[in-house]
Parts: structure tokens; sequence; C-alpha cells
């Protein structure tokens, strides 16, 4: 559906020659600026060299970049067309640029055309995953044909917890060990500080459907989780039970 959320740049300086303050002087006139698309990398690199240290160099800026305005830059390269067992060695270039972003995801096709294919996931917050997806070509976009499968346990006692300290204090804003110091006042289960932003990131969807808003927000001091309870969202059934 047509957003007036949605730009689009045709003009636009490469990386390290001009690049990085056109998203910043963007960033500045839209404040509710979230992600940077950039299709391909390739039209905005300032090296056609592709060796290791020109491919961390130019990942590393744009990393640095998305730190700094709190975005996501999500980046669109090509792979090799020759096949390998690890599909991230299928990544054009050297492993300069899978060591440097925080995720890397690759579409592969079953087959040219069969509009059948498969997304492989990794990166430093989500465990490695393999996504079956189909093209519908009505929606015009590729949709997920795995079943959805349940959340581990331990998730579903987290994620439970979570619900039950945000229904009663609806916003929380801290570090990820202070959210389990929260969560003693609502659960005896243990919940270990280096696992919430997996949960997190795992477990977005049902976040949303309970009405859960989460977003990170880098400082000096480290890593804060901002979390917002919104009961109009929260399309579960549990928000009468309380």
């Amino acid at each position: 559906m047509p957003t007036e959320n949605l730009y689009f740049s045709v003009m636009y300086e490469s990386i390290g020659n001009g690049l990085e303050e056109q998203i910043e002087s963007f960033k500045i006139e839209h404040c509710d600026l979230k992600i940077v698309f950039i299709d391909t990398l390739q039209m905005v690199r300032s090296d056609t060299d592709s060796s290791y240290g020109s491919d961390y160099k130019e990942l590393s800026m744009l990393k640095a970049l998305a730190d700094k305005l709190e975005i996501a830059i999500i980046v669109v390269h090509h792979t090799r067309k020759c096949k390998d067992t690890d599909p991230f060695n299928m990544i054009s270039g050297s492993t300069g640029i899978s060591g440097c972003v925080d995720g890397s995801l690759v579409l592969i096709e079953n087959k040219r055309g069969s509009r059948i294919a498969k997304l492989f996931c990794v990166g430093r917050d989500i465990e490695n995953a393999e996504i079956n997806l189909q093209f519908d070509s009505d929606l015009k976009k590729w949709v997920v044909t795995d079943e959805p499968t349940a959340p581990k346990s331990k998730d579903n006692i987290f994620l439970a917890a979570l619900y039950v300290y945000l229904q009663s204090q609806i916003d929380f804003v801290g570090t990820a060990s202070e959210l389990v110091t929260a969560l003693k006042t609502v659960s005896d289960e243990r919940f270990y500080p280096n696992r919430v932003t997996r949960d997190f990131v795992q477990n977005g969807y049902t976040l949303r459907k309970y009405g859960i808003n989460f977003q990170y927000k880098r400082t000096r001091n480290g890593r804060l989780i901002i979390l917002h309870y919104d009961r109009e969202r929260d399309s579960s059934d549990s928000k009468n039970t309380n």
C-alpha cells in the first residue's frame, strides 16, 4: 500500500565522500527515521577494490553511522553464481562484509524462476535460522510458508513475566541487567541479561501481538532497552485476565 513515510533518493554520493552526511541531513529533517535501504552496495562504493580491508572499512563506516543515528541500515548486495554448502560464502566480495555487519540474510531460490526460496539468517543478536519462502504474485512480496513454531518453554516464561510486569508498569527504560532485576518482582524464575536481547529479537511478532513495543538506544554507558505496553494494541486473549 502507498505510504507517505517512504522516500526514494536517486541522487547520492559514495561512502566516505558525502553519503553519510546526506543520511545525517535526512535524519535531521525526519527525526522519526528508523531504517535506510541501500540498493545496491556497489552503487555507493567509493573503492572498486573488493579486498578484505576495503570491504571492512566501508561497511564499518555505515555501521558506525547506524549506531550514531540509532537507525538500521539495510544494504542489498549480490551473491556469487557459484554454489556453496555455506550460503554465506556465496556473498560477493571478501569475508570483510559479513564480518563487519550485525547480521546477514541470504535469499536462495530453489530453482531460478520457481518463486520458492529459503532465507538464511545469521547475526550477533539472533540465532541462525532458515526460513522457507514463496513469492506471492498478487501481493508482490515473499511470504513465509513455514508453520509457526511455539517459542521454547524458557522463552514463554520470560515473555509471560515481561507481560505481567508491563501490564502494571506500562513502561520500562533501563539495561538488560536492570530489566532482569525488575522481573524478579513478578517471577521467581531466573533470567539472564545476556539472553534478553536474543529473546526480544526471536519473539518480536509475539511481543507486538501482546501490545509490547521495544527498541534499543545506545549510550556511552551501554545499550538501553525501552519498552512500552499499549493495551489498545494488545490482541492476545490475556489482556482481560488481569
